[in-house]
């Protein structure tokens, strides 16, 4: 194929070179990059006259071979059926990916003696995988899904040898093996997703880079010390995947593979599963005159007399050339040919060694060696010790015979010797590339990083290297830590965490010291390097505070160039931190996460700067109507070095909103008419604002008409752009006909950049003639519960003269009310009324009102009648016709479903580790308000459970992922725990209309019995008392179906009376009876107490409980009153005692040690403590208090306050008497401020003038200093300025009082400078308290003004 370059002279450059089969790593635009490479055979490339392909040796700079070598395969001409033959350590095959959804079958047979080697491999998605090994003699098969492996073993051996015929298949539910006849099979663990194959289909081995990612998964075929792997060697053939045949022509690479299997079953005399065969090919011609007999050629199958076998040798080692490696397969006796005449020459010596050569000087010099010197021993082959898997040498075999020789015996034909290398594990190189001082900034951290310390080991994977730290290097001067582990010394780590940055050089004390390392590799050791560590002073400093500029509404990034720190004048390698100590005021400080979603945060680092995560959000949505910038203040935070408060300016750019035109629209016919530019149109000052991104919405939509967007008809709250507007595309529709001069409106506000404008009106002129009477009655729509204004839309009377009409109501409505809304002068409603005008519609006073019931439509009878024409002095002719008709209106009610569905249970769910429990209404409960809805049939709709799985009851082995409430009160829903023992899963409760997100916690521990409750018995003297569930009640986390499964067992029975269950003793009684009241305590009369003791039994658990029984005697029946003040007071950080006249529970008859107070829920922002005079000191309780009146009356019982900057707290009380008890008491306390409480407001001053410090610039909100006069002291004055008393001006001041503010007295003055911005620090101070407020900074922004006059700074004569 030859092409012509039109267009004359051309110059042919070669910038890259020649490539010849593959890309080799060339990265240009017009070479298509998933373009796989040559494979098969290429001859005769010539290139300026020049055999490009003569040499297959690289030459460094020049030429670059890769997996080329001379002679052309086998495989390329083998057919479909063919065997394919794996002859050495390293062989592999890689064919096109085995497409595998799900389910998948492997069929072939083969015939080997190896013991151990990978037979296939097909990887997935996420890590999954499927595998085939041999290990020791028998099938393996592997499925590898969700980091878990299943394995399945066959029970016949298969290195023996012989052919066998294998099936691999596997499901979503099974994996079977099957060798010959025998099948096994074992089952799969269930997944949520299918298996899903990607990559290529390897078989018989595996590549380089493929065999370092297998190690990771454990087989024993590819271990993972072996630096290479054991391939598969014997003969493979019938390869079919999911019953597609696979043959060598579909191979993407192969490797130390031949086409066709010379093994043979038993009846070979020295079968060998290891010996490596190839025979080189020559062309023969069929006549020896043939002038082109020279010519060599790529292949013929005439003649073969030449066997070679591989030589193996260790890497850097040594090995003989024998004649069993270059066997000549002829009888030389038949050719006259002696071995010393048969010559061996060398073309091209080998690339990772050389031939060593124990002969004559002359032969030695022309590279040649005979098949007597193979004999005898004289040829060697040496390795210079490089970790290249393989070698090789080219020869030509001739005849020095005088003798007619055949022509493969002339030398013509050019062979290929391979050399294989066994790897030899070396010890790994350690060195230390930026030499041996590290330099670390004084007590911070320095990450360590393979540029400090690099570890190299060609034959061992960097994962299973590692680093050793010799001795006890100086610990006071630093240590080595781990990333996940801070502060704790290592001596060692792994090669690869040093390559994912996980190791840092932590530095603690004195300025010098050296770290002795040494690498590992798991056999053999490097030789030791010191790292000598040298200390540095740093000094910290921020390089660039730019400030940014923000559109209102939008967001900015904040990156390297706006704000970065320098320490010594470098960027520092350690952390460094930003914390926000006054945020800013319009917006927020944002930063992005790993999804991609933005929060706001108080602290951020350098790195999340660099790697634009941070941002500023301009959030304030309101319309400002002066610049006011914005900003917020930081401090720079490294290695526990912190910077001044700093600040970060913000520039805003305001939108404003202006509306140029809103022209009224005039309508006469009931034509559409188009709303245009002409009549509304607005823009943006500030921002810029496209047409279509600037937005109008619709707040009140116009009640005679539609308007319209197209088609659409708008609502309230519906959009339209000003693009919509210009282009025609809105327009308003009239209902009807205009029969009168009248007006229609919408109100509507404008938005952009979700900033919205203030409302506005837009009018519609409607201009008719005068028309005859017209009776308007659509009826009413109105929604359950809900009122309805009848306006004139929907009922309404009129006549061309324009007479007024009276309505008398007939017959009221059944369901609902109609009323009046007075006016403003007579405040209230009128409700039930009997007779209205047309003015009460007009003037939008007539309602009718829905009485809320479950009606679904009403009516009401009205008769309407003229009363004569409305002009103000108009006289009524009396000959004029009185008009009057009846009405009959009717109401539509819309019943609603208006309530979402509430919880009415909320608790942890408790379950028995690895058990199951029943998921009842007792556990997860929801309640509809909406009357006519049956909450049994409220919907649950869950979502994943990390932790178990719910199922039928009655069906276990079902799963259940939505279920109704009644399920829950039958008892049909079943948790089953497996996995964590803390989580909680999501459940959407729904009743058709509305949805609720409901929350169940799972909480999992050892089988328990726990007392929920346990009051005791109140009885009268000789008296019953019922025992119930309000009594006492327990809870268990078993799986309890019935209330019988809890068992009570009296182990002690009381001594003044007697327990019965169902007017009988049988000393034991269940939660069943419990709850239906049968249990009864009958006093005898005797003793003013009892107790008796139960042993609560559940399944396999008990529980020991204790009932009191306090005896009500007679003059107890006047009841416990509790006194208590509602109210503590405490200061912040202090203790306040509760006295008798704060808490105190009063009865004639009660002894103060008997009034118990037990703590249901304890105190928030403190604790409750009791003190005894023989401890010396206060000490807290751990569980919960109980206390006696007794303790309170004699100062034992305090409220000790923790919390910081807290109002208020809490906590709530359960009295106990012998006569009463008295549930829920609770107990507020009230929190005095350690500090005054001071909040200060930023202002704006122009430039040279004053400004008043009103009241509201320094606020003290909280009720305990109300009143208080305090002072206000300058802790730092303003730069730019001065605060004044204006009874004396000029004066500057640095203190004044809080009743000076409330006079508006003080003042800010400013000098008339050009600074654009003053602040200055106040802090309030009371000497009658002793309280001081934190330091409050006030911001004063400078509105500059144009008093200077131009100045000439150049001014040269021309």
């Amino acid at each position: 194929m030859t092409g012509q370059i039109t267009g004359g002279m051309h110059n042919l450059h070669f910038q890259h070179g020649i490539y010849i089969a593959g890309r080799g790593g060339l990265d240009v635009s017009y070479l298509d990059g998933q373009l796989p490479n040559f494979r098969g055979c290429v001859e005769d490339v010539v290139f300026n006259q020049r055999e490009i392909l003569s040499s297959l040796r690289s030459y460094p700079g020049f030429k670059k071979v890769y997996e080329v070598s001379l002679g052309c395969s086998d495989g390329f001409f083998a057919g479909e059926d063919e065997a394919i033959n794996f002859f050495s350590s390293r062989s592999y095959v890689t064919f096109p990916e085995w497409k595998v959804q799900g389910d998948g079958l492997l069929e072939f047979a083969l015939q080997t003696g190896t013991q151990q080697a990978l037979l296939l491999f097909q990887s997935g998605r996420e890590g999954d995988f499927v595998a085939l090994e041999i290990v020791k003699g028998l099938l393996k098969a592997h499925v590898g899904r969700n980091r878990s492996d299943t394995q399945l073993s066959s029970f016949s051996l298969v290195s023996d040898n012989q052919w066998h015929d294998i099936q691999l298949r596997f499901t979503e539910r099974y994996l079977g093996l099957m060798v010959d006849e025998q099948r096994v099979m074992t089952n799969l663990p269930l997944q949520s997703k299918l298996f899903v194959s990607a990559g290529p289909f390897f078989v018989g081995g595996l590549d380089r880079h493929k065999r370092e990612e297998v190690k990771r998964l454990g087989l024993a075929s590819v271990p993972g010390k072996s630096a290479g792997g054991i391939s598969f060697q014997g003969c493979l053939r019938g390869l079919k995947a999911n019953s597609e045949k696979r043959a060598l022509k579909d191979a993407f690479v192969s490797k130390d593979i031949s086409a066709g299997c010379k093994m043979k079953g038993s009846g070979n005399e020295n079968p060998s599963a290891t010996t490596m065969e190839k025979l080189l090919l020559a062309e023969v011609p069929l006549s020896t005159a043939d002038s082109e007999a020279g010519k060599p050629s790529l292949q013929d199958v005439s003649s073969c007399f030449l066997v070679l076998n591989n030589l193996e040798v260790q890497e850097g080692g040594q090995a003989l050339l024998e004649q069993r490696h270059m066997k000549v397969d002829m009888e030389l006796k038949d050719l006259g040919i002696h071995q010393p005449q048969i010559l061996f020459k060398i073309k091209e010596m080998p690339v990772y060694g050389f031939l060593r050569l124990d002969i004559s000087p002359e032969q030695g010099l022309e590279k040649v060696f005979t098949l007597l010197d193979l004999e005898q021993g004289n040829v060697w082959y040496v390795h210079d010790g490089s970790e290249e898997p393989r070698d090789y040498f080219t020869f030509s075999v001739s005849s020095n015979s005088k003798r007619e020789v055949p022509l493969y015996l002339q030398g013509h034909v050019s062979y290929v010797f391979d050399i294989v290398v066994i790897p030899v594990n070396d010890p790994p190189n350690l060195k230390l590339p930026e030499g041996n001082l590290l330099l670390v900034f004084e007590n911070s951290n320095k990450r360590l990083t393979p540029n400090i310390i690099h570890v190299s080991d060609p034959d061992t994977d960097s994962l299973s290297l590692s680093v050793s730290v010799l001795g006890n290097f100086n610990s006071d001067a630093g240590f080595l830590e781990y990333i996940n582990d801070p502060g704790r010394a290592i001596n060692g780590f792994s090669y690869g965490d040093l390559r994912d940055d996980n190791i840092f050089y932590v530095h603690r004390g004195h300025p010098n010291s050296r770290i002795l390392l040494r690498a590992n590799d798991g056999e053999l050791v490097s030789s030791t390097v010191v790292l000598r560590v040298m200390v540095i002073p740093w000094d910290l400093a921020v390089a660039n505070r730019t400030g940014v500029a923000v559109q209102q509404g939008g967001s900015v990034l904040i990156t390297q160039s706006n704000l970065s720190v320098e320490v010594n004048g470098e960027r520092p390698e350690v952390g460094t931190r930003y914390v926000i100590t006054h945020p800013p005021r319009f917006g927020q400080i944002q930063q992005q996460g790993p999804g991609g979603e933005w929060k706001q945060i108080s602290t951020f680092s350098q790195r999340s700067v660099d790697q634009s995560q941070i941002r500023y959000c301009a959030t304030f949505k309101d319309l400002q109507l002066e610049n006011v910038t914005d900003h917020f203040k930081f401090k720079v935070d490294i290695e526990g070095k912190s910077s001044k408060e700093l600040v970060f300016p913000i520039m805003i750019q305001w939108l404003k909103f202006t509306l140029l035109k809103n022209v009224a629209l005039e309508i006469s016919k009931i034509n559409r008419h188009v709303l245009n530019s002409d009549h509304l149109q607005a823009v943006t000052e500030g921002v810029e604002v496209a047409e279509r991104e600037l937005h109008f919405k619709l707040l009140t939509p116009p009640k005679k008409g539609k308007l319209l967007l197209g088609t659409e008809v708008l609502q309230t709250n519906s959009v339209f752009s000003q693009q919509n507007i210009t282009d025609g595309k809105i327009s308003y529709e009239p209902q009807e006909r205009p029969r009168e001069h009248s007006q229609d409106i919408f109100r509507f506000l404008m938005v952009a950049k979700h900033i919205e404008s203030k409302d506005y009106t837009f009018r519609i002129n409607f201009k008719t003639e005068r028309r005859h009477i017209i009776l308007t009655n659509r009826g009413l729509l109105v929604k359950e519960g809900e009122g309805k204004l009848i306006t004139k839309s929907e009922l309404f009377a009129q006549t061309s003269d324009n007479r007024t009409f009276q309505y008398t109501v007939t017959r009221s409505p059944q369901h609902g009310k109609l009323k009046l809304i007075l006016s403003s002068d007579s405040p209230g409603n009128q409700d039930n009324i009997t007779a209205f005008t047309d003015q009460d519609i007009l003037g939008e006073r007539l309602i009718y009102e829905h009485d809320d019931s479950e009606t679904q439509s009403d009516q009401f009878l009205l008769v309407t009648s003229t009363t004569g024409p409305d002009q103000e002095g108009a006289f009524r002719d009396l000959d004029m016709e009185h008009l009057s008709t009846e009405i009959k209106v009717t109401v539509s009610v819309e019943l609603k479903n208006d309530e979402k569905p509430v919880r009415m249970v909320d608790k942890i769910f408790q379950v028995v580790r690895n058990g199951q429990r029943l998921l009842t209404l007792s556990d997860l409960c929801y309640h509809d308000p909406d009357s006519d809805f049956d909450d049994g049939q409220l919907l649950y709709i869950r979502w994943g459970i990390p932790n178990g799985e719910l199922v039928q009851a009655s069906d276990p082995a079902q799963k259940l992922y939505q279920f109704r409430q009644e399920d829950l009160r039958e008892g049909r829903v079943l948790f089953r725990h497996w996995g964590a023992a803390s989580a909680h899963f999501v459940l959407f409760v729904t009743d058709g209309v509305h949805y609720t997100l409901a929350l169940l916690e799972v909480s999992v521990s050892d089988p328990y019995v726990r007392v929920v409750n346990n009051t005791g018995l109140l009885v009268q003297r000789g008296k019953d008392s019922s025992l119930t569930t309000a009594n006492l009640s327990v809870t268990t986390n078993q799986d309890v179906r019935t209330d019988h499964e809890v068992e009570f067992h009296i182990v002690q029975p009381p001594k003044h009376g007697r327990v019965l269950v169902s007017s009988s003793a049988p000393g034991s009684f269940s939660m069943h009876d419990l709850k239906q009241g049968r249990v009864t305590y009958r006093h005898d009369g005797s003793g003013s107490f009892d107790t008796f003791n139960l042993t609560v039994r559940v399944k396999d658990i008990h529980l020991y409980v204790g009932v009191y029984v306090h005896v009500d005697l007679e003059s107890h029946q006047q009841h416990t009153r509790i006194l208590h003040s509602k109210t503590l007071v405490v200061e912040e950080g202090k203790p306040v005692e509760l006295s008798r006249g704060s808490l105190q529970a009063v009865h004639e008859d009660l002894v103060p040690s008997e009034a118990v107070f037990i703590v249901r829920t304890p105190p928030v922002h403190g604790y409750l403590q009791r003190s005894l005079p023989e401890e010396g000191s206060m000490g807290a309780e751990k569980f919960p208090l109980m206390f006696t009146q007794q303790d309170v009356d004699d100062g034992y019982i305090h409220y000790v306050q923790t919390m910081p900057d807290q109002q208020q707290d809490h906590f709530i009380l359960d009295v106990m008497s012998g006569f009463q008890a008295v549930s829920r008491l609770e107990i507020l306390v009230d929190i005095v401020p350690k500090r005054i409480p001071l909040t200060v407001q930023n202002f704006t001053v122009q430039e040279g003038g004053s400004k008043a410090l009103p009241e509201d610039y320094f606020r003290i909100q909280n009720k305990h200093f109300a009143g208080l006069d305090c002072e206000f002291v300058l802790l730092k004055p303003p730069k730019h300025g001065y605060v004044q008393n204006s009874h004396f001006p000029q004066v500057k001041l640095m203190k004044f009082t809080r009743k000076q503010v409330e006079n508006e007295l003080i003042s800010y003055v400013h000098d008339g400078s050009e600074a654009l911005l003053d602040s200055f620090i106040i802090f309030a101070n009371s000497s009658e308290l002793g309280k001081q407020s934190l330091p409050q900074t006030l911001f004063v922004t400078i509105e500059s003004v144009n008093d200077e006059a131009p100045v000439i700074t150049v001014n040269k004569i021309l």
